[in-house]
């Protein structure tokens, strides 16, 4: 059972491939499917960048309460070591008032000179006197001596907190610096990504315009609905003169060179001016041929051309123009082959007489032109 399914399948494949049925066929259904998908990315993205940015706005909020802490923390520090400098005047005020005491201890350390002191008084009332005074000396140099200490402990602890608040500011700042940094990169990569999505959307649009210019349905597969139709002309006239290298025939059956491409007076306005193309002379209504073989991309008035026809050759990636024609016979968005009529000698547009404006451009369509003659030989007439 098996073998006959597999069979089946490959049987089926190769009718398809056999009957050029293209198994991976693309419709402009599927490129408005790749278009919503790519649109809905993104969305997403500017989701993910607005999350982001206002991760990024938190953090700079943050490093301003930050910033704002550590100047509120240098007052507090300026404040602090005027503090201490008015406790060090204390202080100095204190040991001068304490060397009355310094010298007393020192004299008291002789015994003899601490009792001469002592019993020294002229009374008894004079000794009670005496001995009291001499508690309180001692009692109020320790004393001062542990305020000096305090007061100098205290003024240390405040400058190493000080000091550690300052430190903890730093490098909460510097954290919040780093984390704006890294949000700040995945939001480029965020909007490089949408950027190379818009390139992707503005291409298939480009696309589905195009298949659609080329009369593609939503469900038809692009690669033969836009395949140039064979064009059709009022006459099966056709012209094959001598193929250059190139590829390229005369587009006329005979004809002379009134005007070279390059610079020269304009036949109209009396200027000088440049050419762009080749002027061919011949009788009005006679046919014009394609020069070769390729795609119609227009028909139709075109300024000082009057009525003209351009052909792309994907042979040479250039196009050839065909001016002033009295009447058209192709039609665009049509393949047209080489030596097939396109239309007849006219004098429509920006023209003295009867004449075939013949043009060569690089690229696609209307473009930078370069001498035809690159193209074909033409000789000054024939």
């Amino acid at each position: 059972m098996i073998k006959k399914v597999t069979f089946t399948f490959v049987f089926v494949l190769f009718l398809l491939i056999f009957m050029g049925v293209s198994v991976n066929a693309e419709t402009i259904a599927d490129y408005n499917s790749k278009v919503a998908a790519l649109q809905k990315e993104k969305a997403e993205d500017n989701k993910k960048s607005a999350d982001v940015q206002n991760k990024i706005d938190n953090n700079k909020a943050k490093i301003t309460e930050t910033t704002n802490k550590i100047e509120a923390a240098k007052k507090d520090q300026e404040n602090t070591r005027k503090e201490i400098e008015q406790l060090d005047k204390e202080i100095k005020e204190k040991k001068e008032e304490i060397k009355d005491i310094l010298v007393f201890y020192q004299a008291s350390e002789n015994d003899n000179f601490y009792l001469k002191f002592i019993f020294g008084a002229d009374s008894f009332e004079d000794l009670i006197y005496r001995f009291s005074v001499a508690e309180q000396l001692t009692e109020a140099n320790d004393n001062l001596v542990s305020e000096m200490k305090e007061l100098v402990k205290k003024n240390e602890e405040e400058i190493k907190k000080l000091e550690q608040e300052q430190q903890e500011l730093n490098k909460l700042n510097k954290d919040l610096s780093e984390q704006i940094n890294k949000l700040g990169s995945e939001k480029r990569k965020i909007n490089e990504n949408s950027l190379s999505v818009d390139e992707e959307i503005a291409v298939l649009n480009k696309q589905i315009k195009y298949y659609k210019d080329m009369g593609c349905s939503d469900n038809e597969d692009v690669d033969v609905c836009s395949k140039p139709k064979e064009s059709s002309s009022s006459s099966s006239y056709t012209y094959s003169g001598k193929i250059s290298a190139k590829g390229f025939q005369l587009p006329l059956s005979y004809g002379y060179i009134t005007s070279y491409y390059g610079g020269r007076i304009h036949p109209i306005f009396g200027v000088a001016s440049y050419h762009d193309g080749i002027d061919i002379a011949a009788n009005s209504g006679t046919p014009v041929v394609a020069s070769n073989s390729g795609e119609v991309v227009h028909t139709g008035w075109l300024g000082g051309f009057g009525n003209a026809v351009m052909i792309y050759h994907k042979s040479c990636g250039c196009t050839t123009l065909y001016g002033h024609l009295s009447s058209i016979s192709a039609s665009e968005h049509t393949y047209i082959r080489r030596g097939q009529k396109l239309g007849e000698v006219g004098s429509t547009g920006n023209s003295t007489g009867p004449h075939l404006h013949f043009q060569a451009m690089y690229g696609k369509g209307y473009g930078t032109s370069f001498d035809p003659m690159n193209l074909v030989s033409i000789p000054l007439s024939w």
